[in-house]
């Protein structure tokens, strides 16, 4: 049994650790949308600058040759494309971005277990009768499709993560509305904090506090409308982790959907000859793909099929990263230091909001042993 010490005001200390997270989390607000503002100043600057690249470096004799005209609507219909963009990046319209990215999430996780579930019960609804008894020793071979069909390909790669190609890839990537296709909102933790938790944090991840689908806290995934539609922030720091989390994810798909919205107008306007889908941005940015050096903003692709003495073929096109634009921007480096200080400060609460958790589930399962155990009293006649 635990020292009796550890039971003294337990609750009390997690509502103080919780009022403390309630406090720091206006300074949470604030420091996103200090990012998101000085990310709308630069925006459009780095987007012409990676558009210049193309336009002059990559492809000059194309750009050479459009009609003024031609050019000077290419222009406005980037300026128009990146000013919707720089509307969308605030925090409530990542917020409800967030929400609906999430939705997409789980609505992929049921898809993929009801399709697990159909793999597994194909063979046994197949009606192929009781197959005949075989000699010891044989071997059978069976017409059952393998387990590790699309659920079990989409579903081990995608906790990396890879996606399904995007049905939607083809059409005007306007950035208002991308297609519902993108990474996990619970991202792994540093490999730093596993360092920092005592053997009781350990063994409580090991156990109750890991959710089936990766998440902490033991609540399986997070409904949409409880995280993100409460119209604040969450008082648990499990929750806010996966708060930010989430604001990272939408903020990427922004900026995936304006980098192709932005290639499918230099297609447009005659600049390039190739349009990349989302899937393959997608694919690049979670790092399944090995990209070629290239400016800040531009992603390298080579292509498979080079010539046979030809040199490697490849493909230039917009790609915005947020680590590209820290790069190019001090003030979002900045920026993007006091949100990693939060996160840490977040994270260490989450440790010990999670150890007092544990203590005082152990208390009160030690107090209803004790009474479990403890001879019924005798009445007094």
């Amino acid at each position: 049994m635990s020292d009796p010490s550890d039971s003294i005001d337990l609750p009390g200390q997690l509502q103080a650790l919780t009022q403390r997270l309630g406090q720091s989390n206006p300074e949470l607000y604030r420091h996103v949308a200090l990012y998101l503002q000085v990310l709308r100043q630069v925006l459009p600057q780095q987007v012409r600058q990676a558009c210049f690249h193309l336009a002059t470096q990559v492809h000059p004799l194309r750009y050479s040759e459009l009609p003024v005209e031609r050019r000077r609507l290419l222009h406005g219909q980037i300026q128009e494309l990146v000013g919707r963009c720089c509307s969308l990046l605030t925090v409530e319209q990542l917020v409800i971005l967030a929400a609906q990215i999430s939705r997409e999430r789980q609505r992929r996780d049921r898809h993929e277990r009801e399709q697990l579930l159909e793999e597994l019960t194909w063979e046994g609804e197949s009606g192929a009768g009781e197959p005949e008894p075989l000699p010891p020793g044989s071997v059978q071979i069976a017409f059952a499709p393998p387990l590790a069909g699309g659920s079990f390909l989409w579903g081990s790669l995608g906790r990396g993560e890879a996606q399904p190609p995007d049905p939607d890839g083809g059409r005007r990537g306007d950035p208002d509305d991308g297609p519902p296709q993108h990474q996990d909102g619970a991202q792994p933790d540093d490999p730093d904090e596993d360092s920092e938790q005592d053997p009781d944090a350990d063994s409580e991840a090991d156990s109750e506090d890991d959710a089936p689908d990766g998440t902490p806290g033991g609540c399986g995934p997070e409904p949409a409308d409880t995280l993100w539609q409460a119209g604040r922030l969450p008082d648990d720091p499990e929750r806010v982790l996966r708060w930010m989390d989430g604001m990272e994810l939408a903020l990427g798909r922004r900026l995936r959907n304006l980098s192709h919205a932005v290639n499918v107008e230099l297609l447009r306007g005659g600049v390039s000859r190739s349009l990349l889908p989302v899937s393959l941005l997608d694919a690049v940015l979670a790092g399944q793909l090995e990209t070629m050096a290239a400016p800040a903003n531009l992603m390298r692709l080579p292509l498979p099929f080079p010539g046979a003495r030809a040199p490697q073929a490849q493909t230039l096109a917009v790609l915005l990263r947020p680590t590209d634009l820290e790069l190019e921007e001090p003030r979002l480096r900045t920026c993007r230091r006091r949100l990693q200080q939060h996160r840490q400060e977040v994270r260490r609460m989450a440790q010990q909001f999670r150890r007092l958790q544990r203590r005082l589930r152990i208390h009160q399962a030690e107090q209803l042993w004790l009474q479990d155990i403890r001879p019924p009293s005798i009445p007094d006649d």
